[in-house]
């Protein structure tokens, strides 16, 4: 598939030319303004061509945070926490079955000894 990183930071670079452009544009610099959204839109045509068919899944959550201008780190600190905070309710759950099953032995071994011994 080609340089992918190359294209993509080639396509940065242009855009960043067509952006200084339109920000310090003059009226006489319209030619030059044109050939730089042509050279972007090329470089966005060899993005396509060295990237193929790229499949990616990006969760709801992220995209409306992007699109509420949120930093997507953002996103990622919370998923984080919110693993962590999941993570410590199963391990709460994980420890009391512990202490259930213990003492449901205990008094399974009170109430039937013969079984208990047994099993």
């Amino acid at each position: 598939n080609g340089d992918g990183e190359g294209a993509v930071r080639e396509a940065l670079k242009k855009i960043h030319d067509v952006e200084k452009s339109v920000k310090d544009f003059e009226e006489h610099e319209s030619d030059l303004l044109a050939q730089r959204i042509n050279a972007f839109v090329s470089s966005l045509e060899d993005v396509r061509k060295t990237l193929g068919v790229v499949e990616a899944k990006f969760p709801v959550e992220l995209l409306r945070r992007l699109d509420t201008g949120i930093n997507p780190d953002k996103f990622v600190v919370d998923a984080f926490h919110t693993c962590v905070v999941e993570n410590q309710k199963v391990k709460g759950k994980a420890t009391n079955l512990e202490k259930f099953h213990a003492a449901l032995v205990e008094q399974a071994a009170l109430a039937f000894p013969e079984d208990f011994k047994k099993w």
